[in-house]
């Protein structure tokens, strides 16, 4: 499960710890002590800092509102709603990026399996927030560029994504 909403819940440092490791925030995973906040931040993950766990890297599939930047000040709001394992949405779309939506849309054989981190929507339902990546785990963003959306069956979902330099799902619309 992962961190609380911080406008409904407190979040605390031993839970998001437990969170960290990937256990479950509210699992009863033991932590060895001390923990540091800034290893639990630290994007890269680890215990440079002298925590008693080594936390994995943080994962950047979460909204980039639900996830640390690993920059000062540290604050632990930075984790609400943070997931350790994160689901993505599978889509599908031919294999290299359009110069346009006009070009992305016609019909196409579709080749590849692509992710994004918006995993309640097939068409990622805001911008500038979610990630594409070219893996269900993995950290290597899209290509940027306009895409047709199909479903993992192949159908036609009718609309397209543009993905930015960083990965960042930058734009949406119907072909």
């Amino acid at each position: 499960m992962a961190c609380p909403n911080i406008a409904n819940d407190e979040i605390t440092m031993l839970k998001t710890a437990r969170e960290r490791t990937g256990a479950g925030y509210t699992s009863s995973f033991a932590i060895t002590s001390p923990i540091y906040m800034s290893d639990i931040q630290r994007l890269s993950g680890g215990n440079t800092s002298g925590s008693g766990n080594s936390y994995p890297a943080v994962a950047l599939a979460n909204p980039i509102t639900n996830r640390p930047d690993g920059e000062n000040p540290l604050a632990m709001s930075e984790f609400s709603l943070y997931d350790q394992n994160p689901p993505r949405t599978a889509f599908m779309s031919k294999g290299s990026p359009s110069t346009s939506y006009q070009n992305a849309c016609p019909l196409q054989i579709v080749a590849d399996t692509y992710y994004h981190d918006d995993a309640n929507n097939l068409v990622p339902s805001s911008l500038n927030i979610y990630t594409a990546y070219t893996t269900q785990t993995g950290t290597t963003v899209l290509a940027s560029g306009y895409y047709a959306i199909y479903t993992t069956s192949g159908q036609q979902s009718g609309d397209w994504l543009q993905v930015g330099n960083n990965g960042l799902i930058i734009a949406t619309g119907s072909c």
